[in-house]
């Protein structure tokens, strides 16, 4: 009969991830794999890449301390970048709703009609992701999604994250300031459309910056804070709305281009201190010192994200998309964030239609559930990576944001509140937003099971690609044609979150399947190149004497093992003979 968990332990124990449903595993941590007082301390399971052939010579507290220093040179920068870009992707809905119904406002100053606005509102997407098709039944400009994020991930391995994303924060915030010069609908298309040339790097070049840098289960906190930079970003983005709207008129400019060119100008101005917080890679940084520099490289070992990998493997490309795993997660990840964009874009304009709110209150009250949001992306994420447990990380906010849209289907659908007043349809929506609360923990898990920077670099790509298609689909669902009520994107919320917690549960099957076939195939469960990648690293000399020893090893005693017997027949020989 087949045993899941031993056919799980044997790929692990060559340093691929596979994961499981372990609930007691997502309520407490495993002390018995890791300690906190000793170099043994180290999960087997998560961080089961960096500890195959890699020679620890350095305390716990010293990798500890170069961990925070590597939150203040590498995390902190990157949430500054992610805060800033997302000022514009969550400033559409707040604009909305600026000067409502007067001919001051975002519709009618630019003659905005029907489902423009949704269009507008996610246009810049259509740059992000693989270059592909969607489906035929969208317009035509979609066609064009896909072009640019595994270019963007091969440019940041290419001349580090240093230089990578200062660069991206002047050009879209040029962008952006520029969006507010324009005139008409065609206009504002153009600029959108741009606007997703230097965006599209940003979170795909983010996650696998972090792989250079942090262990797999140091990475759910982190990606946990790197997303509340968007939570923040959305809920500053809502208080600086209700600023600027009293501008409205000043200097012969509406309130929405004021929001534009004060947003546009902060990100140009932050890439000076953003450039000098950065680092290079471990390989290559001179901020840190020498001892540093070695924890930093030698902590990671197979299949480890390395400057000195590969960039582009064509080989690895096709791996990466013949894995049924990669469609598994591109799919389940697309239910979710259709769900998680479409309330992000549309939550202020949810409030104030179907809730009835004003245009300040709809503000305000988007961004206190946006502030909420934050210390939950932090604690959730701390205590994925704490347990070193993902999928009910996952699924279990994914269970919690259903009852909001089942309560607001329920009200579309008899287009009557009946006892059920406008306050407490706002109060459910804080339930709702914990579609945001997985994101953390779905990326953590699929950057653990990609192996190397090419893998990286095209895994990553198309997990965030996932992204692309659902901010493209997701303003869809709550049309300007359905309001009031929005009820085709009530239910389909619903259906959606169904689908993901189906999808995503099935994962671990999934890798297990791959990881044997490859066993099978090549005598190895982790991928070829990766191993490959390893015999290039730049680590220690020490570290290299232990691998060379190991490889020795591993030719000597089967050859031992002939000699044994070899002696064993000619004793047996012999004693015949007597």
């Amino acid at each position: 009969m087949f045993n899941f968990g031993a056919a799980r332990a044997a790929v692990q124990a060559e340093g691929v991830y596979i994961g499981g449903w372990s609930i007691k595993q997502a309520l407490v941590a495993n002390n018995a794999e890791r300690t906190s007082t000793s170099n043994e301390g180290i999960d087997k399971a998560q961080d089961r890449v960096e500890q195959v052939n890699t020679l620890i010579d350095w305390e716990v507290a010293e990798e500890r301390a170069l961990v925070r220093k590597l939150d203040l040179r590498v995390l902190l920068p990157c949430c500054i970048v992610y805060f800033l870009a997302y000022l514009d992707r969550a400033n559409m809905g707040f604009v909305g709703v600026l000067q409502a119904e007067t001919p001051d406002s975002f519709s009618e100053s630019l003659d905005l009609h029907g489902i423009e606005f949704n269009w507008v509102g996610r246009l810049h997407i259509l740059l992000y992701g693989m270059q592909s098709l969607v489906s035929s039944d969208l317009p035509a400009d979609s066609k064009k999604v896909t072009a640019l994020l595994i270019p963007s991930n091969l440019l940041m391995k290419k001349v580090s994250g240093k230089r990578y994303f200062p660069c991206i924060m002047v050009l879209f915030g040029l962008v952006v300031m520029c969006i507010s010069a324009v005139k008409n609908n065609a206009g504002l298309l153009a600029a959108r459309f741009m606007l997703g040339i230097p965006e599209a790097g940003v979170v795909p070049a983010s996650i696998m910056y972090f792989s250079f840098w942090y262990k797999p289960s140091e990475r759910a906190w982190r990606i946990g804070i790197f997303h509340a930079a968007n939570a923040l970003a959305s809920g500053v983005g809502g208080f600086i709305a209700v600023g600027v709207d009293k501008l409205n008129g000043s200097g012969g400019l509406e309130s929405w281009r004021w929001l534009f060119i004060i947003e546009g100008a902060m990100a140009i101005v932050m890439s000076v201190p953003v450039y000098f917080l950065l680092l290079t890679f471990p390989e290559t940084t001179t901020v840190l010192n020498e001892r540093e520099r070695h924890i930093a490289i030698n902590r990671f070992g197979r299949g480890a994200t390395r400057y000195t990998d590969v960039t582009w493997d064509t080989k690895t490309f096709i791996q990466v998309f013949t894995r049924p795993s990669t469609y598994v997660f591109f799919v389940s990840y697309i239910c979710l964030l259709i769900v998680a964009v479409a309330l992000g874009t549309f939550l202020p304009i949810i409030l104030k239609n179907f809730a009835g709110f004003s245009s300040k209150e709809s503000n305000s009250y988007t961004a206190g559930i946006y502030f909420v949001a934050i210390p939950c992306y932090a604690i959730w994420s701390w205590h994925s990576d704490h347990t070193r447990e993902r999928m009910w990380h996952y699924l279990l906010p994914v269970f919690g944001a259903i009852p909001c849209f089942a309560v607001w289907t329920y009200v579309a659908a008899h287009e009557s509140f009946g006892n059920i007043k406008p306050i407490s349809l706002y109060g459910v929506a804080f339930l709702g937003n914990l579609v945001s609360i997985a994101q953390p923990a779905a990326l953590s898990y699929r950057s653990s099971t990609l192996y190397g920077a090419a893998e990286q670099a095209v895994g990553g790509a198309s997990a965030v690609a996932a992204l692309s298609i659902a901010s493209i689909i997701g303003p869809q669902i709550f049309a300007v044609t359905t309001k009031p009520w929005y009820l085709p994107g009530f239910t389909t919320s619903c259906a959606t979150l169904a689908f993901t917690i189906v999808g995503f549960s099935s994962l671990p099957v999934w890798l297990l399947l791959e990881a044997r076939q490859r066993k099978k195939k090549t005598g190895h469960a982790m991928p070829l190149r990766a191993l490959e990648d390893a015999l290039h690293a730049q680590v220690s000399e020490a570290v290299l004497e232990q691998e060379q020893m190991a490889a020795a090893m591993e030719v000597k005693q089967p050859l031992d093992e002939e000699a044994a017997h070899v002696e064993h027949m000619h004793l047996e020989e012999r004693e015949r003979k007597v």
